[in-house]
């Protein structure tokens, strides 16, 4: 999947949220373009992985309806990428590259891996 596909999968998911508050008379249509115009001001054609990892979970903060939608990327996040940092940290340090184990766990906090989606690696 590349990142593109990410950002329009995201998209989709949220049309059909709005469609389907819309239809349940959850959401006011003042409110539908609100998260529209908010959703594509956030997440941008073109973004790297990178990116949008660091853009999705800022969706919920002003978007709380949006939380079904970017819980599961955060998560999705969080299993492959920071647990494949803990690996290496833990590798790192059993090979004494402590100064390396110290920069991989640095960027792993700040969320600066390079990232290559669905292999599970981080760098």
């Amino acid at each position: 999947m590349t990142p593109d596909d990410l950002r329009q999968q995201i998209e989709l998911q949220v049309v059909e949220l709005i469609k389907r508050k819309l239809a349940e008379g959850t959401m006011t249509e003042e409110r539908s373009q609100q998260v529209s115009q908010v959703v594509l001001d956030t997440i941008k054609p073109g973004m790297t992985i990178e990116e949008l990892y660091r853009a999705v979970p800022k969706l919920d903060d002003t978007l709380p309806e949006l939380a079904p939608i970017v819980l599961p990327i955060v998560r999705q996040y969080e299993e492959e990428i920071t647990q494949k940092a803990k690996q290496g940290v833990s590798e790192l340090i059993r090979q004494g590259q402590f100064d390396a184990a110290t920069d991989l766990a640095h960027k792993a906090i700040s969320q600066d891996l390079k990232l290559v989606w669905g292999s599970g690696k981080a760098s």
